[in-house]
């Protein structure tokens, strides 16, 4: 896989950009975001702030390189009052399947959104002091942290509104300390380290599904790396989905298994431990959606009986006390998992592998007619677990 180092892009880095408070109207601002996961770079932004008024450029890897252009207008309250957004490849021409242009109003209850296709659709949607959210754009959480810091409180909640979307979302920020703020997107949180004039220097998204890091730079020259990144796209180099799905399908005896996951890629990462990015939290199994399995007759795993039917394979990755779950609630993305629902959990088994498997994958093998082993590697370790089919009664 191609990957750009932090280090690489520093070569393209400027000098240090201006200052900012967060009081309004804050003097004339610019800087930029380098957003890596592993040893990839996903995101890359540049953003000036000038009065009332933010641009900003941000050139995205993921699925494929592109460069989205947005403006944010804000009214004398410091609230947006328009967001202007279009996305476009690195030559300039559209982007196949993907909105020609956005522009949202915000009102004091809504927020309108034009989205330009080949018609012009227009959503509606109840946003009352909504922000903007783009995703990988770093630098418009400084719009609801100034406002959090305005209120001296220890905790808030805000609203963010995304292009397109048909209602808006829930932003609770939390004070974890001087300059430092917990601000939960989509339920996960992102700590979010500022300067003492409320510019944003670094966004760890280590906490959340998506892993990744943000460190502010000064500037970055984005047409060079969207022409460099777009080049290593047409050598087949490019940095590829996060996550892809696929699918399992073995025959065991009897047992019919089956089983759909997200396959997230390693990108340089430590994976399993106390130091991996997997900590010691409840995985989903996989990526996205939540991991379902699948079985014709009832199957023995480690002792418990699995009747036959449809479950979520959820993993505790605790070091030392790997189990794994099967879970009576389907068809949920992965971050929603009901502990009521569970069936039975398993204890895993762990072994070291020769060779790191850079893509997550499950593979199930038979051992005998009737038995088999559920193995799930990632990086330089296999989690597995043994089981049988009985015999029909």
């Amino acid at each position: 896989m191609s990957t750009l180092r932090l280090a690489s892009v520093a070569t393209l880095i400027g000098l240090a950009g201006c200052q900012t408070t967060a009081s309004a109207p804050p003097p004339a601002e610019s800087g930029a975001f380098v957003v890596t996961l592993g040893s990839d770079t996903l995101a890359i932004e540049q953003y000036t702030r000038v009065g009332n008024r933010i641009e900003g450029r941000l050139l995205s890897r993921i699925p494929r390189v592109a460069i989205q252009s947005y403006v944010v207008t804000l009214g004398p309250n410091g609230l947006p009052a328009m967001v202007e957004q279009q996305v476009r490849l690195p030559d300039g021409s559209l982007v196949p399947n993907a909105p020609r242009s956005a522009t949202m109003t915000y009102t004091a209850d809504s927020v309108i959104a034009q989205i330009q296709r080949d018609t012009l659709v227009t959503i509606r949607v109840p946003a009352a002091g909504a922000y903007p959210f783009i995703n990988a754009a770093m630098s418009l959480h400084q719009l609801p942290i100034a406002a959090f810091n305005a209120m001296n409180r220890d905790s808030a909640n805000f609203v963010v509104y995304s292009s397109g979307a048909r209602q808006a979302a829930s932003l609770p920020i939390v004070r974890k300390g001087p300059n430092r703020y917990w601000v939960y997107v989509f339920g996960s949180p992102q700590e979010v380290t500022t300067d003492d004039r409320g510019r944003v220097l670094m966004v760890d998204g280590a906490r959340t599904t998506q892993k990744f890091i943000a460190r502010r730079q000064a500037s970055v020259d984005i047409p060079a790396l969207a022409a460099m990144f777009a080049q290593r796209e047409r050598d087949s180099r490019a940095a590829g989905p996060l996550s892809t799905r696929d699918t399992v399908n073995a025959t065991i005896g009897p047992a019919q298994l089956w089983v759909d996951y997200g396959r997230p890629t390693a990108r340089g990462r430590r994976v399993f431990g106390a130091t991996g990015v997997l900590g010691d939290t409840l995985w989903r199994t996989g990526a996205n959606a939540a991991t379902q399995f699948r079985t014709s007759v009832p199957i023995v795993v480690a002792g418990q009986t699995i009747p036959a039917g449809t479950y979520t394979l959820w993993t505790i990755a605790v070091p030392g006390r790997y189990q794994l779950i099967f879970n009576k609630q389907i068809g949920q993305w992965g971050t929603v998992y009901d502990r009521a629902q569970d069936l039975v959990r398993v204890p895993l088994q762990t072994n070291r592998l020769g060779q790191p498997v850079e893509r997550f994958t499950i593979v199930v093998d038979p051992t005998t007619g009737n038995a088999g082993v559920l193995r799930l590697s990632w990086d330089d370790t296999e989690l597995a677990v043994p089981f049988t089919v009985p015999p029909p009664e």
